[in-house]
């Protein structure tokens, strides 16, 4: 483990020097390689840092669709009452039980009449190679590789308000998948990842555009949900972020532009970026029960004066790889600037042949095509390979009318 720690440590030295030399071109480079790389996790398990790649062919055709069932009760995230003190009485502390079984209920409800109460039993977007390299990885690491199984440890492992505060019922096999059998590490960062959620407020910017006027909640809470909604409403004044329309099998497709960064806040791009986060996760699942994503990064207007700040991509990256695994399908990078592509030449060869498959660079007749397989472009904008003129993209009417579980201009009736 020193040694591991050691050689990081001497990488990221060498990343430093690297970053000295492209400048801001470098940053922008290394923010959407941790955003394609985190998601993906057919990397194992830090193997980036690390520069432990898995070399195995890709079959592109491998693919199949699984149905999931879980047999534990599908929870619904919620903040806690505060714990009844020690002078407490019985009564009080069966109010409080009471109190926190109706929050819960009315946060089913409101998530029904927000997303439609009937949703598509969920699919799992796996292969049959990633389950063999998973394996494969988790043997070599001296691990036994049992989904079902290691699913029930890191529930064992978890205590009761852990459990409570599950983004969904298949968090752990996520976070296991992720990690490739490494069990002690999946509980470690699965419970990591739920007290960022609880810290970072995640289910209030979730629901903050819904709920900011809710007359059920307290004064100060509905305070807390519109200054929520404003921020995060600034940050997306230029659409530099947002959802519109599915792949071909029902994944939400999440469209970023570099070129429109309006904001050097640090916190506040966070909280935007975990919004549209959420946001495409909760409409790939009630568009197509899937649990992917598929991000379009297009360059129009990029400027290297665009390139965010190192603590800023720093930021991204912990975020990404630590909270978000598995929830990338494929990354589509359209029309980069000549500068970007002569750095990936160089950096490709460093990434894992199965990451490099997620990640598409669309140019020419070949990116063309590679768009008409995987969308409808009569539905997708100009940067995807779309053939029609949409509707020009408005940021209110996406962010304060449109549902939470319904990308841009989407029919949601």
């Amino acid at each position: 483990l020193q040694n591991a720690r050691a050689e990081v440590v001497a990488r990221g030295i060498s990343l430093s020097l690297l970053l000295k030399t492209v400048g801001k071109i470098g940053c922008w480079f290394i923010t959407i390689s941790a955003f394609l790389s985190a998601m993906t996790v057919l990397l194992s398990s830090r193997s980036l840092a690390r520069g432990l790649f898995h070399q195995n062919d890709y079959d592109k055709n491998n693919y199949y669709s699984c149905i999931i069932t879980h047999s534990g009760t599908t929870l619904y995230p919620t903040k806690l009452e505060e714990a009844p003190t020690e002078e407490s009485s019985d009564d009080d502390e069966y109010e409080s039980v009471e109190r926190q079984h109706q929050q819960l209920q009315q946060q089913q409800q409101r998530t029904n009449l927000d997303e439609g109460s009937h949703l598509l039993p969920l699919i799992d977007d796996c292969s049959e190679l990633d389950h063999t390299r998973r394996v494969a990885i988790a043997t070599s690491h001296g691990f036994d590789y049992d989904e079902e199984q290691g699913v029930q440890s890191i529930l064992d492992a978890l205590t009761p308000h852990e459990k409570q505060h599950m983004s969904d019922e298949n968090m752990p096999l996520r976070h296991y998948r992720a990690d490739k059998g490494n069990l002690p590490q999946a509980i470690r960062k699965i419970k990591a990842t739920i007290q960022w959620r609880q810290d970072f407020n995640v289910e209030d910017i979730k629901r903050c555009f819904r709920d900011r006027n809710n007359p059920d909640l307290p004064i100060e809470k509905q305070k807390e949900l519109n200054h929520l909604a404003e921020v995060i409403a600034k940050e997306n004044e230029t659409g530099k972020i947002y959802c519109r329309g599915y792949d071909k099998e029902g994944r939400a497709v999440l469209y970023l532009t570099p070129g429109r960064e309006n904001s050097q806040c640090e916190i506040d791009n966070m909280r935007h970026l975990v919004y549209h986060l959420e946001r495409a996760i909760a409409c790939t699942r009630h568009k197509s029960g899937r649990q992917k994503v598929c991000i379009v990064i297009g360059y129009q207007g990029f400027r290297i004066a665009n390139a965010p700040p190192m603590s800023v991509v720093k930021h991204t990256l912990q975020i990404l790889q630590g909270h978000y695994p598995e929830r990338m399908f494929r990354a589509y990078i359209a029309d980069p600037p000549m500068v970007f592509r002569g750095f990936w030449k160089v950096i490709k060869h460093f990434i894992d042949p199965a990451t490099l498959d997620k990640i598409a660079f669309c140019t020419g007749e070949e990116g063309e095509a590679l768009l008409e397989r995987d969308f409808d472009t009569n539905t997708t904008e100009k940067q995807a390979g779309g053939q029609k003129e949409l509707r020009k993209f408005c940021s209110r009417e996406f962010l304060f009318d449109t549902p939470h579980h319904c990308t841009f201009d989407e029919d949601c009736s």
